[in-house]
């Protein structure tokens, strides 16, 4: 039969099959099972030795006939004359004493074997063996199983030693190969026909039928229905495992052998990742990996090729390259259909649409592919081949976990502190944007938006790069997607309002929501116009109450010294000033730089950076600036100048952070004409 039609298995059934009819005979008359694995000697010239040595020690065992035994000693004898196979001609049986001569020198070793070697030669042992095995009241069953594993002269070698040496009486031998694997290897070694030469042999030939092919797909499904019984069915796309199925893995199955490696490297990975990634999609990706392991390679090694949305403004040029690096890991399939798989891998990658046709997936594909483990999101492509989560990822069951706490705001508090000093909060602001369009329950907003106002200011700030988003303005967005959910805009003032009231740790998170909120309506001249009405977030009247709101939480601030310690005090100052008094904000800020401590608060609030980049950098280079005219929107800096040069010379001025004293330096500098003060030169 072919590779993986059950050959093993029918030997398997054979046996048990021998053993259970004869388990009520005597002793001395059940078969002798051996079985034979020549795959395990690399070494041609042990081959047959170590064929008849094994042969030996299996009839030897003390739990066969004295017969038996009796044929082992003597096989002893008869394989010692295969040892140095290479000195030995296979087809004849006279051994001349000069190889004999050799054989004693090789082997060096006295024994009852060579005893008999030395008065007998190899026909007058094997005519022994047979006179043993004739009167033997067992039948010998040798069993060689996967022959077509060998190489050529392998295979030759084991049919000359059933043809010729070991062609015993009472001895029956049970073979399992492909038959064409074998003709051919005999065709390649032997004058003649292959076919011819091995009918002279094989008196009983048995074909294994073929697994039909439902047969196949039934205990496939078998398997798998086995492995994902636990998976919630909501998480569960039928319609999408059909086309995954129907596009491309189901032709990988030939054979039971094929669903056996398959299911086997199945069940030891996808328990690694369970619950992280689209069970579908790892399904997907370990029948690659399993059957097209060159394709599999180039996918875990091309990640930007592969995931992600198409791109947006590609070249012509990088268009031209992304279709030859598919073409060239398409390339090493052999002979299976390129075109099926390419709409297998189009299914699974998305992305390769636009390469290899004329459909375009934009980013906001990314946020419900990340949501459901797709292979094709960025941040979930690499746990399917790496089958663990990166060090400050978060398992999905973890964050499933924390939502489902969001209805206690005890928990979900103590949940979010614990992200935040594994360092692992921002990301899960990331991903809880995956879920703000309608998996997180109405009864759960208010908690969440409570929180997260209330312990914004006390998250890291996150880096906001290029396209990326700072962590508060991940916050807002998190708060907004779940306010635009209610219709009801009252409601959606109850909820700000009653935030605003719980915070206590977070002052900052209240200004950026009512400054944003005050863009919409277009107020301050923080926008040209407006947005229409539908589109607001709250109507005016309510957005009044909430800057009212928020400057007497300002105000409370100021009071306590909270304020001036805040490191976005100059960014708080602005919004305080539009919605009260200036004179307010400006007698606070002349009574907060007084001392020479508020005045380098004050200062190191204005500090920030900017980021440029050469034609021929890889990192983009950090310049720190101090904006002076926006210090002087409050206070004019030379009334305070000299003083900040003489904070800088005392010896008190190394012991302050290194934020604080680079903030000193940067004014001064700034002041001193060696960095320009407008951001825009």
């Amino acid at each position: 039969g072919a590779w993986g039609s059950g050959k093993t298995s029918i030997i398997n059934m054979s046996l048990e099959r021998i053993g259970a009819i004869s388990k009520d005979k005597p002793k001395k008359e059940r078969p002798v099972v051996i079985k034979f694995n020549p795959w395990n000697y690399s070494d041609q010239n042990q081959l047959i030795s170590q064929f008849f040595k094994q042969l030996s020690a299996g009839l030897k065992k003390s739990d066969f006939a004295d017969d038996a035994k009796k044929v082992g000693e003597q096989l002893e004898a008869y394989a010692s004359f295969f040892e140095p196979l290479a000195l030995i001609s296979l087809p004849g049986f006279g051994v001349p004493a000069v190889i004999l001569s050799k054989v004693f020198q090789l082997v060096g070793k006295a024994s009852k074997g060579w005893g008999v070697l030395k008065s007998k030669e190899l026909a007058e042992v094997k005519n022994d063996l047979n006179k043993l095995l004739k009167k033997a009241s067992a039948k010998i069953i040798i069993v060689i199983d996967d022959i077509d594993r060998l190489n050529n002269i392998e295979i030759r070698q084991i049919f000359q030693l059933i043809k010729s040496l070991g062609d015993f009486p009472n001895t029956i031998y049970l073979l399992a190969f492909d038959k064409n694997v074998v003709i051919n290897a005999l065709k390649k070694v032997q004058e003649g026909s292959g076919r011819e030469y091995l009918e002279k042999i094989v008196q009983i030939p048995f074909e294994v039928p073929l697994a039909d092919k439902q047969e196949i797909e039934r205990l496939l499904f078998s398997q798998l229905d086995q492995l994902i019984k636990d998976i919630p069915e909501d998480q569960w796309d039928q319609v999408y495992w059909g086309n995954i199925y129907h596009s491309g893995l189901k032709h990988f199955f030939e054979n039971i052998r094929d669903v056996t490696r398959y299911v086997n490297a199945l069940r030891l990975s996808f328990e690694m990742v369970r619950g992280e990634v689209n069970a579908i999609d790892f399904m997907a990706i370990t029948g690659l990996q399993v059957f097209l392991p060159d394709v599999y390679a180039g996918i875990r090694d091309n990640k930007d090729l592969f995931a992600g949305a198409s791109r947006d403004r590609g070249s012509q040029a990088q268009k031209d390259e992304d279709l030859k690096a598919c073409e060239n890991i398409l390339g090493c399939v052999g002979d299976v259909d390129k075109e099926q798989l390419k709409d297998f891998l189009k299914r699974l990658f998305p992305r390769l649409e636009s390469i290899l046709g004329n459909m375009n997936y934009g980013s906001d594909w990314l946020d419900n592919w990340r949501k459901a483990g797709r292979i094709c999101s960025p941040d979930i492509f690499d746990t399917f081949f790496r089958l663990s989560l990166p060090k400050n990822e978060l398992s999905q069951k973890e964050i499933l976990r924390i939502i489902s706490n969001s209805n206690n705001d005890g928990a979900f508090a103590d949940d979010l502190q614990n992200l935040v000093k594994q360092g692992k909060i921002i990301r899960f602001l990331e991903r809880l944007e995956d879920y703000t369009k309608k998996d997180i329950p109405e009864e759960n907003m208010g908690n969440i938006i409570s929180i997260l106002i209330n312990l914004g200011d006390t998250f890291p700030e996150g880096e906001i790069g290029f396209f990326g988003f700072d962590t508060p303005l991940r916050i807002l967005r998190i708060t907004h997607q779940l306010l635009r959910r209610l219709d009801d805009r009252a409601k959606r003032f109850s909820i700000l309002e009653e935030a605003f009231k719980k915070a206590e740790q977070s002052i900052f998170t209240i200004v950026h929501e009512v400054s944003v909120q005050d863009q919409e309506h277009g107020r301050y001249k923080l926008k040209d116009k407006p947005r229409p009405d539908e589109e607001l977030t709250l109507p005016a009247d309510y957005l009044d109450k909430l800057e009212k709101l928020a400057c007497e939480k300002l105000s409370a601030w100021a009071k306590d010294g909270r304020l001036a310690k805040h490191k976005k005090l100059a960014g708080i100052l602005y919004s305080w000033e539009r919605w009260t008094k200036k004179e307010d904000v400006d007698a606070f800020v002349a009574e907060l730089i007084k001392t020479d401590i508020g005045l380098i608060d004050f200062i190191s609030s204005f500090l920030g950076k900017s980021t440029s980049h050469g034609m021929s950098d890889y990192v983009g280079r950090v310049h720190w600036k101090i904006p002076l005219d926006s210090i002087k929107h409050f206070v004019d800096p030379a009334t305070f100048t000299d003083r900040v040069r003489k904070i800088a010379q005392e010896s008190g001025f190394k012991e302050l952070s290194e934020e604080k004293q680079k903030a000193v330096r940067i004014f001064l500098d700034t002041v001193d004409g060696k960095i320009k003060s407008d951001w825009d030169n």
